[in-house]
């Protein structure tokens, strides 16, 4: 698991980080992104004073990647991700003070990031609301979500999940709520068949599928949302539509809560 971190504030990102490596049972790595370090060694001083702050880095499990180039860090994040095969990424949210909405760790582009990984990409808060992953929503749209499925199974079998499939109940595409509905059944049939994980499985009232599982998201408030990026795979680009939501409901009063479930993204590419 690959975690890009913010040198000025990363012990609660460190701790969510380890918290979530001990839950999964897998390699951390820490990916620091610090481009206004200059000098000669000055990813070599990073890193022994990072390691000094944090003791516990020096367990050979936990792996330290202090970058300063000056280039986007989405490019560097999935550089290392492809050298060391990196399995999942977990970008843990920060507040800023006085600031409503929400920044990503090293001041990577999360929409560039999510549609070029090859790896899920796993969006948390400093406080995510979840804790066994117990309810995992999972969308379907014109499409059967292939690899969603398999990561819901393995994440369901390894915290015994209700995995909850949700499709638009209408939509203006007649031809896309005829296939959501038809996919949705399908998805249902392969989960029964093939697990035997807890299953729920209901259409929306609501015409768009990021509508959809948004609310039926916290209507049951939901451990985790579990999607795609992009248009190919969501009828009108799920991660791009939670956004203007976001954008949408700066200042409400509901606002923190809107932000309490994470979202993971894994890509449709091989």
């Amino acid at each position: 698991m690959l975690v890009p971190v913010d040198l000025a504030d990363d012990e609660g990102i460190v701790q969510q980080a380890l918290h979530m490596a001990g839950r999964l049972q897998c390699q951390l790595h820490l990916f620091y992104h610090v481009p206004g370090a200059h000098g000669e060694g000055a990813a070599g001083r990073l890193k022994a004073d990072i390691r000094q702050r944090h003791p516990f880095l020096a367990d050979p499990a936990i792996s330290l990647e202090v970058n300063i180039e000056p280039s986007f860090p989405e490019r560097q994040i999935l550089d290392y991700t492809k050298r060391h095969g990196i399995d999942l990424i977990l970008l843990v949210r920060k507040k800023r003070p006085g600031h409503p909405l929400f920044r990503h760790p090293v001041g990577a582009d999360v929409d560039r990031l999510v549609n070029k990984a090859l790896c899920p990409v796993l969006s948390v808060f400093e406080q995510p609301s979840f804790s066994s992953l117990q309810k995992i929503v999972l969308p379907v749209g014109d499409h059967i979500p292939m690899r969603q499925l398999v990561f819901a199974t393995y994440l369901g079998r390894t915290v015994n999940s209700t995995i909850h499939l949700i499709a638009p109940g209408s939509s203006n595409d007649p031809g896309f709520a005829i296939g959501s509905h038809d996919n949705l059944h399908k998805c249902y049939r392969l989960l029964r068949e093939n697990t035997n994980l807890s299953i729920e499985c209901q259409a929306s009232p609501e015409e768009d599928l990021e509508e959809a599982a948004w609310d039926y998201a916290k209507k049951i408030k939901a451990d985790l949302i579990l999607t795609s990026p992009g248009k190919g795979s969501m009828h009108a680009g799920f991660w791009n539509k939670l956004r203007s939501k976001f954008l949408k409901w700066t200042g409400a009063h509901s606002l923190p809560n809107t932000f309490s479930i994470p979202v993971m993204t894994i890509s449709n590419q091989n």
